[in-house]
């Protein structure tokens, strides 16, 4: 077997409702795809996955995979009757390197 880590964003249409999002997201979590990094949460529309495949799995095959993945997660969430359009998607697949979230300096409350 074979691990490989690949991220995931994606763009919803506008007219999407909260719940939709929010159900699609942990659609994608009950796949095993994580929202969060280190206890911290991934930005908005972005999981990531530690995916295991078999060794003569390549790359084009993970990603395929993943997309699948989304796939299915948008099917079970208009499947409970909510309307849920993805404009577009990005998966990244990679066997090496270094990934994780930027540190960002949080502006201070007001007053």
């Amino acid at each position: 077997m074979s691990g490989w880590i690949a991220t995931m964003s994606y763009e919803l249409h506008p007219a999407t409702l909260p719940d939709a999002a929010k159900l699609l997201r942990a659609e994608l979590v009950g796949r095993r795809w994580q929202d969060r990094w280190r206890g911290e949460k991934m930005p908005a529309s972005t999981v990531w996955i530690d995916r295991s495949s078999e060794p003569q799995h390549t790359t084009d095959d993970v990603q395929a995979a993943c997309a699948e993945d989304l796939r299915k997660a948008v099917a079970a969430v208009v499947g409970t009757g909510r309307k849920l359009v993805v404009l577009r998607a990005w998966i990244q697949v990679t066997g090496a390197g270094t990934f994780g979230l930027v540190p960002v300096a949080r502006p201070k409350p007001a007053g």
